[in-house]
């Protein structure tokens, strides 16, 4: 684990991570924020075009019937999704700005032999998710930094104004692969590092240097997710202090330019 995470650190890979703790949450209590989310998408769906109805709509079935596994699975990929659209281009603008002209997206395949249901929402609900996201905690930009290649991505609206990011165009190139991909397998193996981190069954020096594949915040770099409504009395985790080691020792968002910039201000 920990030569694969040298590896990475030597280039350059930025790692995020979401993580949910079946243990905090009730099956109950995930069926109803389940139902939930689908009731409130139902309330909204007079505000559709007719063609974007009958793709909602659909939507809406699929939402009702994933277990709840794959629903879990599904919440924690598009807050983990929703991290990396926040974090990275800010990261890569002021220092690989051309790296922002184009975005592939490999997710895990259920099925070898088709395109699961499953799959199919997840690409159609992906979008519409992220953009209710972003709205709330819209995404952050630094003056002075080379968006040219980024601005492709930038919506408008009717009349010509900037209106956030196009995530359907971000999305456009989105991959269910059941394929032996390189860095698919790179990623399930720091990510299995970090779970095995958190339940113990992993020494300190197989994962003691993930942090430092991460972009440096002011807060834990783990996601920890907890579906409200859905979860259990919080109580204090036994994983505890492996979550309070993911505070530091990340990499600088600022690079050296900006620093210097922020100090001379």
């Amino acid at each position: 684990m920990a030569r694969v995470v040298a590896l990475l650190a030597r280039n350059n890979v930025i790692f995020e991570i979401t993580a949910l703790d079946l243990n905090a949450h009730t099956e109950s209590g995930v069926l109803r924020y389940r139902d939930q989310l689908a009731d409130g998408i139902t309330a909204r769906l007079p505000r559709f075009n007719a063609i974007a109805q009958q793709e909602v709509s659909e939507s809406i079935d699929q939402i009702r019937k994933t277990p709840v596994p794959l629903f879990l699975q599904a919440m924690t990929t598009f807050d983990m999704v929703g991290n990396i659209i926040c974090q990275v281009p800010l990261y890569f603008v002021q220092r690989q700005p051309k790296e922002l002209g184009n975005f592939t997206w490999i997710v895990d395949g259920k099925d070898p032999a088709r395109t699961t249901n499953w799959e199919i929402w997840w690409s159609c609900y992906a979008s519409g998710a992220l953009a209710t996201r972003s709205k709330a905690n819209p995404m952050i930009t630094l003056e002075g930094a080379d968006y040219s290649h980024f601005d492709r991505f930038e919506a408008t609206d009717q009349s010509g104004n900037e209106n956030g990011i196009d995530l359907k165009l971000l999305f456009s190139d989105l991959q269910f692969s059941n394929e032996l991909v390189p860095g698919l397998e790179l990623v399930d193996i720091v990510t299995n590092a970090v779970r095995r981190a958190m339940t113990g069954r992993l020494s300190f020096e197989g994962w003691s240097k993930i942090p430092q594949l991460m972009i440096h915040r002011n807060h834990q770099y783990i996601s920890l997710m907890l579906l409200e409504g859905a979860s259990k009395e919080p109580k204090r985790p036994p994983y505890d202090a492996v979550v309070r080691h993911f505070l530091s020792e990340g990499k600088n968002m600022l690079s050296p330019r900006f620093q210097k910039m922020a100090t001379e201000d």
